[in-house]
């Protein structure tokens, strides 16, 4: 990754722009326009700004279409929020983390991987750092018995076999006879203490346990590139990002304006809108940067071709979705000393997120399930309020018998169910990359286009920002 990050430089020609949504890419695109002293309004439906990067807290009303609004009913106070949305930045998100950095938007870390979260087997709850010494060991001695075979097809000399054989061992935390036997890095059996007997650690679990993929993979997720054990979080809430871009917009943001219609005109486009107070305006410009969601702009009453209308339609977005509950006490903390991180399960629920901040306070906000899986995520979207809940909490006592006791007050979104997102994220084939993706990126007449689908960051604020500064690019 680069050093640093930044977006492309503009004329200042004070030419006029609009912008529809005020998503993070609408909202980072105005803001250099502003900077550049173009002109630019920017039309957002909502009655804030920030799109999907949003923050769940008391008061707040979730509304999905067809199903009943959700009011959140959580207590007010500042560590009790829940992102919905995106709820994590890499440290190599520059683009994004130059934003927090100019605008004053504190971070502070979120814990991804915890040693100390759980993976549901067959066997029941296993903590991730004994599923991950007990793969380290087992992976390390077949390795170093493949070596005495003398199956190595690499050109290794003795010394670098020797070398080879010790790094195995240092790795796998094997005996001196090449096998592994367990180690304290799984955890303890008998923890250290202060009495006679000395600490004990935990047996290596069944080898055959290992290949139940619920564990593998759990414990190997913070692997990749876009993630690692301690990411970034924003103070307070993901929506301060986006309440800190808008508040730098200033007066150029218009929420509540709802689009109806995009034209062409012989300058430029007009695009019609009707405002909170229900009557309808006309505005037009030169340019139009259309930073919908595209599953939005497939549906908007437009003069797009027909060929960019039918990508944006075929463009397929995940059915994620999240459920959030209030707890009257951290159990998480309390009993089993998890302090932020996921522990995974091969359930509905998929995953449960303990909060990265509050430690110690008196309640605390679960995030008890988030699911990624499209028919997973269509069958928890088909049901009720409630019925999530219900299942939820079900899936979660698998890891922690008497959840259903500690949990209240939840509050689910559906991304396929929500009116100006209608989907998480995008999912692009290799054959739309190639064919398709050319299309949806390049200008159309006075419109050109923004938003996390149009960069290989699908899902990340990091494409949105980055597809905003290519769409200016154009615009330049």
């Amino acid at each position: 990754m680069p050093a640093a990050a930044a977006p492309p430089a503009l004329p200042r020609d004070g030419r006029r722009v609009l912008v529809v949504g005020a998503g993070i890419a609408g909202l980072v695109a105005a803001l250099e326009m502003r900077r550049a002293g173009w002109s630019v309004r920017v039309l957002e439906a909502a009655p804030q700004a920030g799109g999907r990067c949003t923050t769940l807290r008391s008061g707040d009303v979730v509304e999905e279409e067809g199903g009943p609004a959700q009011r959140v009913t959580w207590d007010a106070a500042p560590h009790l929020y829940a992102n919905p949305g995106p709820a994590r930045i890499p440290h190599h998100h520059r683009g994004i983390l130059g934003y927090c950095r100019t605008l004053g938007v504190p971070l502070e870390v979120l814990v991804d991987e915890n040693r100390a979260a759980l993976l549901a087997s067959s066997a029941g709850p296993v903590p991730m750092r004994r599923v991950q010494a007990d793969l380290r060991g087992l992976v390390a001695e077949l390795a170093a018995k493949g070596l005495e075979r003398g199956t190595a097809e690499a050109p290794l000399g003795e010394a670098d076999l020797d070398a080879l054989r010790a790094m195995l061992r240092r790795f796998g935390a094997l005996d001196r006879d090449m096998r592994y036997n367990g180690t304290a890095r799984a955890g303890w059996a008998e923890p250290p203490g202060a009495g006679l007997a000395p600490p004990r650690a935990m047996a290596p679990l069944d080898a055959r346990l290992l290949l139940e993929p619920a564990l593998w993979e759990g414990a190997a997720f913070a692997e990749g590139v876009d993630y690692a054990a301690t990411m970034l979080q924003p103070v307070g809430g993901m929506n301060r990002i986006a309440a800190a871009l808008a508040a730098a917009v200033g007066d150029a943001l218009v929420t509540g304006a709802d689009v109806l219609s995009l034209r062409r005109t012989e300058s430029g486009a007009r695009v019609a809108w009707r405002g909170m107070d229900g009557a309808v305006r006309e505005e037009e410009a030169p340019r139009i940067l259309l930073a919908l969601p595209a599953p939005v702009l497939a549906r908007l009453d437009s003069d797009l071709s027909a060929e960019r209308r039918a990508g944006l339609a075929a463009l397929h977005h995940a059915a994620a979705a999240k459920l959030a509950f209030q707890c009257e006490r951290r159990f998480w903390e309390e009993d089993h000393a998890i302090y932020g991180g996921i522990s995974w399960m091969p359930r509905e629920a998929t995953q449960i997120w303990y909060p990265s901040h509050g430690f110690h306070a008196a309640k605390g906000i679960l995030i008890g399930a988030y699911i990624w899986d499209d028919e997973t995520g269509e069958r928890f979207g088909s049901r009720s309020p409630a019925e999530r809940a219900a299942v939820i909490a079900a899936d979660g006592e698998v890891l922690h018998p008497g959840l259903g006791r500690e949990v209240a007050a939840p509050v689910s979104i559906a991304w396929r169910r929500m009116p100006r997102a209608r989907g998480a994220w995008a999912e692009w084939t290799a054959e739309q990359r190639r064919s398709l993706y050319p299309l949806l990126r390049a200008p159309e007449g006075p419109y050109h286009f923004a938003g996390e689908y149009l960069s290989w960051f699908t899902g990340w604020q990091e494409g949105a920002v980055l597809s905003a500064w290519a769409a200016l690019e154009g615009m330049a």
